[in-house]
């Protein structure tokens, strides 16, 4: 409904009944609903505010009499404020951050507040010796400049939790402090950026997470080994920006790290392993650079990207992974860019229901699943990958949903043995980044807190990469894979440009159910197990300027309805191009060369026309005909098609070799890249130049075209 429909003052009195999540749901709508929802400062989120109780904290306002300066703003801070704290548990004197806490024999204890020994938080810092102890009597601590912590300190506060508040801005400039029973209000001069330094500690055995960082929070996080933690070992959010690198994180009972709620930061050169969830789990908008790190041996995904969650994440090493190397799914949109992901016991990159992302220049291989698994209604781009040695299909796109409840996937996926059949009867497992009962917090904070998320950085969103509105599969190698080297079994449309498909164990590639249209332009497909390209029935493909060269099968086999023109169809062992069923087809201007079999066979009621190709005769032994339709066949038309075969008793006429234009895939790209700098090119230092001789007469002049 459009916000202009009712007049403001109707809407208000209809949004008072709406409870915070809801709230949160409808300022996701659009600009207007958002202003909207930001227009009832003084009534909904004032009610809110002051009737919740238990995110109410007991501290403020400190002056009753004022109000806040946003009343939205205010329940914000007291509900992250009592979250924290009640995630630590009710011992006010226990720290979750910091179990060993060095203690001296002469260490003293110094007392601040009215009547004490100091009266200001500064005055006592500046005579505290390393370790000593400061009790805060019940009160409010403004300063009115930053106070530096130069040594090890303990600070605590006297009295029940929100008796002692801190207006105050700190820097850590000692390695290490205890902080306990106090809550800090931001002062007037500060931009809440806290700056932490923390340096070769072992956090270990907290309750919840082992690091916290929330509210713009910086500093570096290095050289630690963060482990056996209830919750993350590190957890960043709202805006935190650390830089964490060199680091230990494992054997956590939930993700190594967590980056949500508009968190960043720079994770580097960490080894983390051996977590119970996600290596790396990043969502609603989260944004880090993950860079450089060893991601291994995970009970869930290497890295997972989940509900509108972004990052960077390029050259590292992922690996030995339980679930998916990658996970990407509901919004997750990354930069995926140059990483090694192997030897994981499910596949390699999994882009489940409305993933998204650049999936560039990343080595893929001897992963126990697929290398890439993509889901239909998702738009990656995959640009440039090598797709080695997986067990299962190199590519697969499958129209499927995620399944509500995570399932076993069977153990045999059709294809795996070489055969490019069809792939509907393996239920596919929902693989997640964290387990069903682990995003359960987070999903209760990403409801209670929608209505932060800043509509602007929506445009920044892709800024990095082309717009699609078709995923797309350009320049990869698809090679030495354990069944068909691209599988697609889709609902949306698709586009296959300029990749080598060569040498896997099943057909080269296969469409079983394309209700949209796939493109298959400008590939090398070549040497695959069985046939080149297979195109069953009521599937629309466009097969254009590929080079399909010595398969063990057919060169083309297709039963669908779309085009197939321009290809060079040379060496397979089986026909060059078979089209069958009640296909509406167009076969123009191909070259096909069939090793053995018919250059091209119509079978059945097949409608269309085959005209202006070029057939050749492969091995002079065969006697096939290059050219076939099935008698009867009323409703396709063939003509202009030139046959070419051996005649041994010429040996004068000039060697024929594939040329005007040169041996496909064309140099001209989808892109308008240099053809050098796709991998389909490789597949073309196969054709080569023989001696051969034709018929007389028949076209005096025309190259040959053959395999070694």
């Amino acid at each position: 409904m459009e916000v202009g429909s009712l007049p403001v003052e109707l809407w208000r009195v209809i949004l008072a009944y709406l409870p915070l999540p809801d709230l949160g749901r409808c300022c996701q709508v659009c600009r207007a609903w958002r202003e909207l929802i930001l227009s009832l400062d003084n009534t909904r989120w004032r009610q809110l505010c002051l009737g919740c109780r238990e995110c109410r904290h007991p501290n403020w306002p400190s002056q009753p009499h004022l109000e806040p300066p946003s009343w939205r703003e205010a329940l914000k801070q007291h509900a992250l404020a009592t979250r924290t704290w009640t995630q630590n548990g009710p011992e006010l004197q226990s720290s979750a951050c910091l179990l060993f806490f060095r203690r001296r024999k002469d260490r003293r204890v110094w007392h601040v507040g009215s009547g004490c020994e100091f009266e200001t938080l500064r005055g006592a810092l500046g005579v505290v010796g390393p370790y000593d102890r400061v009790v805060l009597h019940p009160g409010v601590y403004e300063e009115q400049a930053e106070v530096a912590l130069k040594v090890p300190v303990e600070l605590v506060g006297l009295g029940q939790l929100g008796e002692v508040a801190l207006l105050v801005c700190m820097e850590q400039q000692c390695p290490t402090a205890r902080l306990c029973n106090l809550v800090f209000m931001p002062p007037w001069f500060s931009t809440v950026v806290y700056k932490i330094v923390m340096l070769r500690n072992e956090v270990c055995e907290c309750r919840a997470s082992g690091v916290f960082m929330r509210l713009s929070a910086q500093g570096l996080i290095a050289e630690n080994n963060i482990h056996s933690n209830g919750e993350a070992g590190l957890d960043i959010r709202k805006g935190a920006n650390p830089i964490i690198v060199c680091n230990k994180i494992h054997s956590g009972l939930r993700s190594g790290v967590v980056v949500l709620g508009n968190g960043k930061g720079s994770i580097r050169s960490n080894q983390i392993y051996n977590n119970k969830e996600a290596g790396v789990y990043i969502l609603f908008s989260g944004n880090p650079v993950v860079n450089g790190n060893h991601i291994f041996q995970g009970q869930a995904a290497g890295i997972a990207i989940n509900e509108n969650g972004r990052g960077m994440i390029t050259e590292n090493v992922i690996k030995e992974n339980q679930w998916g190397g990658v996970d990407i799914r509901r919004g997750g949109d990354p930069i995926l860019r140059n990483n090694y992901i192997c030897y994981g016991y499910s596949d390699g990159v999994v882009v489940g229901e409305r993933g998204r992302g650049l999936i560039e220049g990343n080595h893929v291989y001897c992963n126990k699943g697929c290398g890439v698994w993509v889901m239909s209604s998702s738009l990656p781009q995959l640009l440039g990958n090598y797709i080695t040695h997986n067990c299962m299909y190199g590519l697969a796109v499958f129209c499927r949903k995620d399944p509500e409840n995570i399932e076993t996937r069977e153990a045999n996926w059709p294809g795996q043995e070489g055969i490019g059949g069809d792939g509907g009867s393996g239920e596919r497992r929902g693989v997640e980044g964290e387990g069903r009962e682990g995003q359960e917090n987070l999903n209760e904070e990403g409801e209670l807190f929608a209505w932060e998320s800043d509509l602007d950085s929506e445009d920044e969103r892709h800024s990095a990469r082309r717009s699609i509105s078709v995923a797309l599969v350009e320049s990869n190698c698809m090679n030495y894979n354990g069944a068909v080297g691209l599988y697609v079994k889709s609902s949306e449309p698709l586009n296959v440009f300029a990749n080598l498909i060569n040498s896997n164990r099943g057909t080269g590639i296969a469409v079983l159910q394309s209700s949209q249209l796939t493109r298959l332009v400008t590939n090398c497909i070549l040497e695959n197990g069985r046939g080149g390209v297979t195109v069953e029935k009521d599937c629309r493909v466009e097969l254009r300027g590929n080079g399909i060269y010595k398969n063990s099968g057919h060169g083309v086999s297709f039963s669908g309805n779309g085009q197939i023109v321009e290809n060079d169809v040379v060496g397979n062992r089986g026909y060059g191009i078979q089209v069958s069923g009640g296909a509406d087809i167009k076969v123009l201007r191909n070259r096909v060369q069939p090793a053995q079999g018919c250059g091209i066979a119509v079978q059945g009621p097949v409608k269309g026309v085959v005209h202006d190709n070029l057939l050749f005769q492969g091995h002079p032994g065969n006697k096939k005909t290059l050219l076939h339709m099935d008698p009867g066949n009323e409703n396709c038309v063939l003509r202009n098609n030139s046959v070419l075969r051996h005649n041994n008793s010429c040996t004068s006429a000039p060697p024929w070799v594939l040329e005007n234009p040169p041996p496909r895939p064309l140099a001209s790209s989808p892109s308008g890249l240099s053809s050098s700098q796709y991998p389909s090119r490789l597949g073309i230092s196969m054709t080569t130049r023989i001696s051969a001789t034709v018929e007389n007469g028949c076209h005096s002049g025309s190259m040959f075209c053959s395999i070694l």
